[in-house]
């Protein structure tokens, strides 16, 4: 069950950032802080979710 969240949680990311970073390239608008700090929890998320993979993947 634990590698299922992990799974989901890194392709729920995944799809966010990409969302964001396409909005990112558009020109003319304004972002704010908030986006950004997304971006980087985001990235957090990812990596303890991989990280969190290969545990479970090493103490089988």
């Amino acid at each position: 069950m634990k590698k299922l969240i992990d799974v989901v949680l890194i392709i729920g990311f995944l799809l966010v950032d990409f969302l964001m970073f396409h909005d990112l390239l558009k020109t003319g608008e304004a972002h704010t802080m908030t986006e950004y700090l997304t971006g980087f929890l985001s990235i957090l998320v990812i990596g303890l979710s991989i990280q969190s993979l290969f545990k479970n993947k090493i103490n089988q």
